[in-house]
């Protein structure tokens, strides 16, 4: 048994996407093949869905492996869903819902779109820090004017997240649980208290008038020490979530405040790579 599972404590994996596209600057896309490689290391772990985990790190059958997916891509209903099916491995998907139905891409690939088709990469992460902080609508202006008139800004099929009925279908299955990820993936360390709040709480009550079921997890955009505050902590807590997860790369244990679960980026590797990058967590 994999060394971590004998000291009780809980290890949570982070994915963003399963595809294969290029430019990807960010590194959130895994391919399908390695994705399953992922998948058959993972058979050799108690794999459980995230609100099965008690604080603490326990889950009902025992401390295991959990799999959580952030932002709410197309590509994790199409290609992660068949896969963590024949596996039969649980998964939480962690949905951005002013995403959903959407005919534009996330900010970031907006602006990877628009830049990296003339410039180059240190480019594209000069303007990225500039406008990751800023609020939503101030965010959207200046990326329209960045487009120019040559640009319609539609989104690529490539990059398109879930609609309606995709989330819909992705909650059918007992295997998955769908979380909030916020309404308009803000850094919310950087907004006023009053946005926060709304930006949790609305996420939570969008989501749970489209499934008619209570939403009891959520994943902080970004998902670092400096991207979120208490007040962010708080927020997460009074909006009615029972658990939160970061970025921070750490396990879940004793200690391990439930508004404040670590997780582990995946990037993509092949099957014995993600062998030995789990036995490191």
């Amino acid at each position: 048994m994999p060394w971590r599972i004998a000291r009780r404590q809980t290890i949570i994996l982070l994915y963003h996407r399963i595809a294969s596209v290029t430019p990807d600057p960010w590194s959130l896309c895994v391919t399908p093949k390695h994705f399953e490689e992922h998948l058959q290391v993972l058979r050799r772990y108690r794999r459980v869905r995230l609100d099965q985990i008690e604080s603490g790190g326990w889950s009902w059958r025992g401390p295991a492996v959990a799999v959580t997916f952030d932002d709410g891509y197309s590509d994790n209903l199409h290609n992660a869903g068949p896969l963590l099916k024949r596996h039969d491995t649980p998964a939480t998907f962690f949905v951005t819902t002013g995403g959903i139905d959407s005919c534009c891409e996330y900010w970031w690939d907006e602006l990877e779109r628009i830049v990296l088709r003339s410039e180059n990469l240190s480019k594209y992460m000069e303007l990225y820090e500039q406008l990751q902080p800023l609020q939503n609508d101030i965010r959207s202006k200046l990326l329209k004017e960045m487009r120019g008139n040559d640009d319609d800004g539609k989104c690529r099929p490539t990059h398109r997240s879930l609609t309606s009925t995709e989330v819909r279908t992705l909650a059918s299955c007992d295997l998955f649980e769908i979380g909030a990820h916020t309404v308009t993936h803000p850094l919310l360390a950087a907004q006023p208290a009053e946005i926060q709040d709304w930006e949790l709480t609305e996420s939570k009550k969008w989501l749970q008038k489209l499934l008619d079921h209570t939403v009891t997890s959520v994943s902080y955009p970004y998902g670092g020490t400096h991207h979120y505050n208490r007040a962010t902590l708080a927020f997460a807590e009074q909006a009615g979530y029972a658990r939160a997860c970061t970025t921070v790369p750490q396990t879940v244990g004793a200690w391990s405040r439930p508004w404040e679960w670590g997780r582990f980026a995946v990037s993509d590797m092949d099957g014995d790579q993600f062998e030995r990058f789990l036995s490191a967590c």
